[in-house]
């Protein structure tokens, strides 16, 4: 048996089969909008939040906390540490 493309009567039931699942898909319940705009606004809390921290962190990398240089007489010059009152 060779298959044709433009025999019907192989799936004969596919178009009532995709109607019915279609029909199911759009009678999903919907989550309420209360409960989306809380979502929304704690996740963007929560992303403010990490992005902050990783800023903070950036900062005192890039100041060099935590590091001590030598100048060319000798001297030992610590890196500032933003926002760090306990490194000072």
């Amino acid at each position: 048996m060779t298959y044709r493309h433009d025999d019907d009567n192989i799936y004969p039931n596919v178009q009532t089969q995709t109607r019915e699942l279609l029909k199911r898909f759009d009678a999903a319940p919907r989550t309420p909008t209360r409960t989306t705009v809380v979502e929304t606004i704690g996740g963007g809390r929560i992303a403010a939040i990490f992005g902050r921290m990783l800023a903070w962190v950036g900062i005192n990398w890039v100041t060099g906390c935590g590091e001590t240089f030598i100048t060319y007489t000798g001297e030992r010059i610590h890196g500032e540490c933003v926002f760090m009152p306990w490194r000072d």
